[in-house]
């Protein structure tokens, strides 16, 4: 290639293609900035208060809960602090949604890409499916939540611990969802 003889024109060259890397890499994050607005099959709430009784004020960003839909007239069930206050914040809730297991599936996923989390994976486990996404949090951290939903409707919580239920019923799912901080943006 004659055109890549000189020095400059070599320095120019990766210039370019390192600002094509870039760009590249850089779009490939999660920005945590513009909704998608994509249908959701069911009313909606902000999961923020029933996060409360393990959130206190300003641990988590008030735009990373905010971006956190559940199900309209979903029932908290239980919630746990796994980081027990040491290292980063890694805490959960347990629900109870009035729908199927489908339509739960459904509504998670349609209010996650709506609230510009980005979806990593969707995948079957053990006791139902699991949806792992990330959002850019005004703190400079990446947050992550996983929803794990029952495929069957249940007395206990995808991971097995029990709760306080309706009785089985197939219009009720168990789901539980925890939100852990990252990595730094």
């Amino acid at each position: 290639m004659a055109i890549l003889r000189t020095r400059k024109s070599r320095w120019i060259a990766g210039t370019i293609a390192l600002l094509v890397m870039t760009i590249g890499t850089l779009s490939g994050l999660p920005t945590g900035g513009k909704k998608q607005n994509l249908p959701i099959n069911m009313a909606s709430m902000s999961a923020a208060e029933d996060f409360s009784p393990v959130t206190p004020e300003g641990l988590v960003p008030s735009d990373v809960l905010a971006a956190l839909l559940i199900p309209q007239h979903s029932t908290r069930t239980g919630f746990h602090n796994y980081d027990q206050g040491n290292g980063p914040y890694d805490r959960g809730i347990s629900i109870m949604v009035r729908s199927n297991a489908n339509a739960t599936r459904s509504f998670f996923t349609a209010a996650l890409n709506d609230r510009a989390w980005k979806i990593l994976s969707s995948q079957a486990v053990n006791n139902g499916t699991e949806i792992l996404a990330l959002h850019s949090g005004s703190d400079g951290y990446f947050w992550e939540i996983g929803v794990t939903i029952a495929s069957k409707a249940s007395n206990s919580t995808p991971s097995g611990s029990s709760i306080a239920a309706a009785p089985n019923r197939s219009d009720r799912t168990p789901v539980e969802l925890r939100l852990l901080q990252y990595q730094s943006a």
